[in-house]
């Protein structure tokens, strides 16, 4: 670190921790966008804080320190962190546990009501026709059932029937793959296909199912528009790689 002659450094220290306290680093998730993590704060909270407080404890400290977002109570989601890839969801009535860094999820709306034994996922629509994704969006599974499940939920979220429904196995967030991959490097699945990897027993929250209509074409590419796709998302990976050796500090 450069400094002027005559300048002076001044360390803030925080408060040494009491007896059944810790610190926890908060992280913002936004998964849609292409920095979908930002590093927000740190904060002392009690071991024994029940979830919700905690949520509550947050909203008012963003609001202390002016951290540009916008939180609600019932319209955010706390979650363990996995590296930079969002882990188990904290649900309200549990404990805080030992983990020391965090994730905070804004939510669009009221969060979806979901249990121990079962797993939410986000899920990418694929469109073959057009070469691109849709943005992220949700489900909940329940683990103990048939994987079946997986693609019943997916139909009834795009409204695609059942047997045009293709999808892949699960993968960590954030997927990197290029859309001129999806279709010939990913495995899919339907729900007349050996459906053993489609099994939920050991997929924790945060994974990531790609999912197709099947009976979309795959869209012709000119080398033009091949070219532009390549370029597009090498400067995005590029931009997403900087941001988090940035926050990370490495």
């Amino acid at each position: 670190m450069n400094m002027k002659s005559g300048s002076e450094l001044i360390a803030k220290l925080g408060r040494e921790l009491g007896r059944g306290e810790k610190r926890i680093k908060l992280y913002l998730l936004q998964v849609n966008n292409t920095e979908f993590c930002n590093y927000m704060m740190e904060y002392i909270v009690a071991m024994d804080t029940p979830v919700r407080e905690f949520k509550r404890q947050i909203i008012k400290e963003t609001k202390v320190q002016r951290i540009n977002c916008i939180l609600e109570l019932d319209k955010m989601r706390l979650r363990i962190m996995k590296g930079v890839s969002p882990g188990t969801v904290y649900l309200d009535p549990q404990l805080i546990g030992a983990n020391k860094e965090i994730y905070v999820e804004p939510l669009k709306g009221p969060e979806m009501k979901k249990h121990e034994a079962q797993v939410q996922m986000y899920v990418i629509r694929w469109r073959p026709s057009q070469c691109s994704v849709d943005p992220i969006e949700e489900i909940i599974l329940d683990k103990d059932k048939d994987p079946k499940h997986v693609i019943e939920k997916l139909s009834e979220l795009s409204r695609v029937p059942v047997e045009y429904i293709y999808c892949t196995k699960e993968r960590l967030f954030p997927v990197e793959i290029s859309c001129l991959d999806i279709e010939n490097k990913l495995n899919w699945y339907s729900i007349s296909s050996d459906r053993y990897p489609l099994a939920l027993y050991y997929v924790d929250d945060g994974c990531v199912l790609y999912y197709k209509d099947n009976r979309e074409k795959m869209k012709k590419l000119t080398d033009k528009k091949r070219s532009k796709i390549e370029e597009a998302e090498q400067a995005r990976s590029v931009n997403l790689m900087y941001h988090l050796i940035s926050w990370r500090g490495l």
